[in-house]
């Protein structure tokens, strides 16, 4: 029983070859020259999700955001192009109302973080699209003095 190094390497060619047009056909459907994020991992799901979700803020945030010096609509594009899901301080498996953590920059350069909760029942209804925001935290000056 002799082992024949011929068909050995056509083998291992013939897998070298279809292993290599597996990893081409999957980076050209999953990766390929898209700008925006991926929306089939988890991050990329609930980042399209919230940004075209409207964003509901209580007084006493907005009163917050006011004094911290932000912008009401600092949810812009720049705020969801630089944003960022960490899961390891969100509240996801939370029920009925999951809370995500997420950082970002905002347009003038300052890095903060929000707590968004969503309490959707219906994921694909397109009346039923709102978010809250918790709470703002301003990641680059820490100590803000409000009375709100």
């Amino acid at each position: 029983m002799a082992i024949d190094k011929k068909r050995i390497i056509y083998r291992l060619k013939f897998y070298g070859f279809g292993f290599g047009l597996g990893c081409v056909l999957v980076w050209a459907t999953l990766y390929s020259g898209r700008d925006e994020r991926s929306s089939w991992m988890p991050e990329g799901r609930v980042l399209q999700f919230l940004e075209s979700a409207d964003i509901v803020i209580n007084e006493k945030l907005e009163c917050e955001i006011t004094c911290k010096n932000l912008p009401l609509t600092f949810m812009d594009s720049t705020f969801w192009a630089n944003a960022e899901v960490i899961f390891d301080k969100s509240a996801v498996k939370r029920k009925p109302c999951p809370e995500h953590y997420i950082e970002s920059t905002i347009t003038d350069g300052r890095k903060i973080a929000v707590y968004i909760e969503n309490c959707e029942t219906c994921i694909d209804c397109d009346a039923e699209l709102t978010a809250e925001l918790r709470s703002v935290v301003d990641l680059t000056v820490k100590d803000y003095e409000c009375g709100c």
